[in-house]
């Protein structure tokens, strides 16, 4: 019983976070509204990738220089919903024929980005330290995602675009009643009272290169990502393509989440089972053939059956890559660990955008995911190598079972 006040407060936590999260998407559909290109959303969201690459690990080293992830969650929350409300009214605006969004865009996601990683990260810790089910907490931000993105896929072809940027304004106010009115739970107090703020000597960075397994996995996030950030960004031109209104997104969106949702509740046999890279592996291998699949496809109701699969891959990948990563990084660096995980959204998204927009303008919307998928098969093989080389050759233990 002692451990339901902390599970249910990071279930609420997760599930009224990600309300918030489902409106990120639309910038791509607002930005076509205004007569975005395939290469001019591209580079947007480029510029926004090179802001992450500094935002994302920065407030990460912030919440484990100061020990207040909340306190910086509380700020990502209120700064990103303020300004992210005023996109639309720079949609038109233009300063020596340069539309004024890319620079605002990605100063908006400066705030907006990091807020997740750090979400993730507390919820994790929390959840080793207190002996909770961090498959079960994490469900319950799919299910908030899911929830938001069915209510947007149907409002959304009925409403102006630009009204969904106001709106999101509202759905940050459950997250921060919980976090600003929510008392402090017992090991919490504990370590305010035990512990200052750490110097950036104290921090340590070097040990976190040091590990062969952790490094090797952030590589391969960052070529992995690469085509997966272009997949997802240019999605809204696949449903344009197959005859869909690209307004309805949402509903791709709540399909992908639901179906990730009983994935995560049962999640945990499969980590008592399953190394964390194993499951990994798999569900990159799931990825792949949904991507695959996606330049077969004809028409809308395909695009939702596919989806099933993405929810199904996210169920596994998203949990397992943030246990994987903590379970890796030193003590001191578990919060900047989660961030570097997220900035190399960031790095990838820079390429994956800027060549995924020329890509599609070259080779068409259908070649561009049987292309990225095969260039995700080619990185998955080589992940898979690395620790057949760290065995046989660095004479290093593959990482054992995950239970948290």
């Amino acid at each position: 019983m002692r451990n339901c006040k902390p599970f249910f407060f990071f279930a609420a936590l997760n599930f009224a976070f990600y309300l918030t999260v489902t409106f990120n998407p639309y910038i791509t559909v607002y930005l076509q509204f205004i007569g975005f290109d395939e290469r001019q959303i591209g580079l947007a969201a480029a510029f926004t990738a090179m802001v992450g690459m500094i935002s994302v690990p920065l407030w990460g080293m912030a919440s484990d220089k100061f020990r207040s992830i909340k306190g910086i969650i509380v700020l990502g929350l209120v700064l990103g919903g303020v300004f992210f409300m005023l996109i639309p009214l720079l949609g038109e605006v233009y300063i020596f024929n340069v539309a004024i969004l890319f620079i605002f865009i990605p100063f908006v996601m400066f705030f907006r980005q990091p807020v997740m990683p750090l979400v993730d990260n507390w919820s994790i810790k929390s959840a080793r330290e207190q002996g909770l089910n961090y498959g079960a907490i994490r469900a319950f931000g799919a299910l908030g995602f899911a929830i938001m993105a069915f209510l947007l896929g149907y409002f959304a072809p009925r409403m102006e675009i630009t009204s969904l940027f106001c709106i999101n304004i509202l759905f940050i106010l459950p997250a921060l009643i919980l976090l600003l009115f929510a008392r402090k739970m017992a090991a919490e107090k504990v370590e305010a009272e035990k512990r200052k703020p750490l110097t950036f000597k104290e921090m340590q960075f070097g040990q976190f290169f040091k590990n062969y397994h952790l490094v090797t996995y952030i590589i391969f996030t960052v070529f992995q990502r690469i085509p997966f950030q272009g997949t997802m960004l240019f999605f809204p031109f696949l449903i344009y393509a197959v005859g869909g209104d690209i307004t309805q997104l949402g509903i791709i969106l709540g399909v992908r989440a639901a179906a990730e949702i009983p994935v995560m509740l049962l999640l945990k046999p499969l980590r008592a089972r399953f190394p964390l890279y194993i499951l990994i592996i798999f569900a990159t291998v799931l990825n792949i053939t949904e991507i695959m699949l996606y330049a077969f496809v004809n028409d809308f109701f395909w695009l939702i059956v596919i989806s099933v699969l993405h929810g199904v891959t996210n169920g596994i990948m998203i949990p397992a890559k943030a246990s994987y990563i903590f379970s890796l990084a030193p003590e001191q660096l578990k919060a900047t660990s989660q961030t570097v995980l997220a900035s190399t959204n960031a790095i990838a998204g820079i390429v994956g955008s800027l060549a995924g927009g020329w890509l599609i303008f070259l080779v068409g919307i259908r070649n561009f995911y049987l292309i990225t998928g095969l260039i995700t098969a080619i990185f998955l093989i080589l992940f898979a190598l690395s620790f057949v080389f760290g065995e046989k050759v660095l004479k290093l233990k593959r990482p054992g079972l995950s239970l948290g």
